[in-house]
């Protein structure tokens, strides 16, 4: 079945919202914690909890990389509404600019699709903070070291997803060691469903949301 960008998106969300809900249990909440950053073939405890949740839209490492991610982060909400990533400014982001890709509202979910739960559509998608913010972010007002963290991003950027997957693991969970990693991960599972063919232009764009976020925040915060 195709889907269109909308389409897709909309799904990115629900695939998120149904990952943090199934982390309410713990036994599950281990099994998806199992694949650190592995192939899918490597990872025998998660097809059972994800399988229905990717059927027919592909890119099956990224859902699982994703989910592996959300597993890490055992201070998300299960049951207070959407969740929300951290963001650069309440309502506003300096990544708001014009695009070619359609905000998840622009078209109903095609027949199948499940609606993204409520409050996770408001803001266009590219106004919504990707890898590089969130990098910045964690520099801006977590104390990281802007140099490392310069560093890391440059080097993410290059990698191709056999060595991207396992790096992520280990910056998330080093984003967590001071609470900072609170990622929209319905961006992020579109950016590595796409690495493969688009890597080029993802990679420009974390680093360039990256140094602008760095420099806003640092501009305003300090």
């Amino acid at each position: 079945m195709s889907f269109t960008t909308a389409q897709r998106r909309a799904h990115y969300d629900d695939f998120v919202h149904q990952v943090i809900t199934l982390c309410a249990v713990n036994s599950i909440r281990a099994d998806l914690n199992s694949g650190f950053g592995r192939p899918v073939a490597e990872c025998p405890r998660m097809p059972e909890h994800l399988t229905r949740h990717i059927a027919g839209f592909g890119a099956r490492r990224a859902h699982y990389a994703v989910a592996g991610l959300i597993a890490q982060n055992r201070d998300l909400p299960h049951e207070h509404g959407p969740y929300q990533p951290e963001l650069v400014t309440p309502g506003t982001d300096h990544t708001a600019r014009a695009t070619t890709a359609p905000a998840v509202t622009d078209a109903a979910p095609a027949p199948g699709v499940p609606a993204p739960p409520p409050g996770t559509t408001a803001r266009p998608w590219r106004s919504r903070p990707d890898l590089g913010t969130h990098l910045a972010i964690a520099v801006a007002r977590y104390g990281f070291k802007e140099a490392t963290m310069t560093n890391r991003i440059k080097t993410l950027t290059k990698l191709d997803t056999e060595l991207l997957h396992p790096r992520l693991w280990s910056l998330t969970s080093h984003l967590h060691s001071r609470g900072a990693a609170r990622l929209d991960f319905a961006v992020l599972l579109e950016d590595l469903a796409w690495w493969d063919h688009d890597q080029l232009e993802t990679a420009a764009r974390w680093r360039e949301n990256y140094f602008l976020t760095l420099h806003t925040l640092s501009a305003k915060e300090h």
